[in-house]
């Protein structure tokens, strides 16, 4: 049996920090069995970094346990069990660390899922929770939380686990009469979709193997949503792509066709909110997230405040730019990270426009692809044929399959066999990722 526990902490060392927020995950090697969460009272202020990545603040935790009050629990729970989590060292440091301060040496066996993924997966540009769910297809909620994380976590492992099985086993939905449908499911990439007893697509995903993730949906039927869905899967149809920017491609734009029920994340084809940007009276380029009014200024638009905030977020960090001036940050004075030495004190007004504006202009041609006018082709479905995708002012045309590889250079013949699609922001997302982390795929300019 397996403990995955995720901790969030008040900080980064197991030494001076305290945890203010635990889960744990009870697995069995193929499924969960059992799950346990609480917030704790750290008994000491939440930096402000940690609330903003968290979400936890010193109200929400002001009622909540102590350690000592969930210790027994989590030693009943983790009792015979390996210790898993994503950089196990991290988590089992401080749940440890906890524990001596009460006198109990807690001491587990330990299993860490970076190196289980870099032994079984290897050759990923990167191993982070977040970029191998994604590619994986794992779902995460609740991102930067324990409960959401050891979540991830839990489907990553069951994943893992079963990469060595030949044969999985599953229990098939109870509508499915045909079970040929899911004997032959092809390993292949592309995009699958449930259907009910009307026919109707109740869920639409895309995977490098169609068959192991379909037959991980049969498996993984924990939540009352997962058996709900299970329950009215009647038919199962597919479409292989070759392409795994093709079928991220058309799983985006299929969702937000048919809005299925179970694609509650997806299905939603509005974007309420965007990342704008502006000068401000004194020069300095300023950003903002605000409702979507026009097309003056913006950069990116999302379905809710908290997307386009952490997006925002990410930005301001990867580039050095000032929390003040991107929205994050409410005072009079300068910002919380130029405290810290992390902003070169543009809020202060130690840093010239001119010198903060260059890093902001980065940010913004960033946003931008590389190319105005290009086609993206890389392996179609078999050796006799390409996939073409095509992008035309920045913006995404639609896709298609090229059967004679060596007119690839006519680009001609590539506009001709591209079927049209709408571009939004979630394309252009998908688009923008999978060229700075692919590289199974050729740049033709025009």
């Amino acid at each position: 049996m397996y403990a995955i526990i995720d901790v969030e902490t008040t900080g980064l060392k197991a030494a001076t920090q305290k945890i203010i927020d635990i889960a744990i995950v009870l697995h069995d090697g193929r499924k969960v069995v059992d799950e346990f969460q609480s917030l704790i009272n750290p008994e000491r202020n939440i930096p402000a970094n940690i609330t903003r990545l968290t979400g936890i603040t010193n109200h929400m935790v002001e009622e909540a346990p102590k350690f000592w009050e969930v210790a027994r629990d989590i030693v009943l729970m983790t009792r015979d069990k390996t210790f898993v989590a994503h950089n196990v060292n991290f988590d089992y440091s401080f749940v440890r660390k906890e524990f001596s301060e009460l006198g109990y040496a807690f001491k587990r066996r330990k299993l860490c899922t970076v190196q289980l993924s870099r032994k079984l997966l290897p050759g990923k540009k990167s191993y982070s929770l977040g970029n191998i769910c994604q590619e994986l297809g794992c779902d995460i909620e609740d991102r930067h939380r324990a409960y959401g994380d050891a979540r991830a976590t839990a489907l990553l492992f069951t994943h893992l686990m079963a990469l060595d099985q030949q044969e999985k086993e599953y229990i098939p939905p109870q509508g499915m009469s045909d079970l040929r449908i899911i004997r032959n499911l092809p390993p292949k990439t592309g995009v699958y979709y449930f259907l009910n007893d009307q026919g109707d697509v109740i869920y639409i995903g895309k995977s490098k193997s169609i068959r192991s993730r379909v037959l991980n949906h049969f498996q993984d039927a924990r939540t009352r949503r997962s058996r709900n869905m299970l329950e009215q899967i009647h038919d199962i149809s597919y479409e292989t792509t070759g392409s795994e920017l093709i079928a991220l491609l058309k799983e985006s734009h299929e969702i937000k066709q048919y809005k299925p029920m179970f694609n509650r994340r997806q299905r939603r084809g509005s974007t309420d909110f965007g990342v704008y940007y502006y000068h401000d009276s004194t020069g300095y380029i300023r950003f903002q997230v605000s409702r979507n009014k026009d097309d003056q200024g913006l950069l990116a638009a999302f379905s809710s405040y908290r997307e386009a905030r952490a997006y925002l977020f990410n930005l301001c960090g990867q580039y050095n730019l000032c929390q003040k001036f991107c929205g994050l940050y409410e005072s009079a004075g300068a910002c919380f990270y130029y405290h810290v030495d992390q902003c070169a004190g543009a809020c202060a007004g130690e840093e010239s426009a001119e010198n903060y504006n260059r890093r902001a202009l980065q940010a913004i041609e960033n946003l931008n692809l590389e190319h105005e006018n290009f086609f993206i082709v890389e392996s179609g479905r078999n050796a006799e044929e390409l996939a073409v995708v095509q992008i035309e002012n920045n913006h995404y045309r639609g896709y298609g399959y090229l059967y004679d590889p060596a007119s690839q250079g006519n680009l001609e013949l590539l506009r001709d066999v591209i079927n049209p699609l709408p571009d939004n922001q979630d394309i252009q997302r998908i688009l923008r990722h999978y060229l700075r982390t692919g590289n199974h795929f050729r740049i033709i300019p025009y």
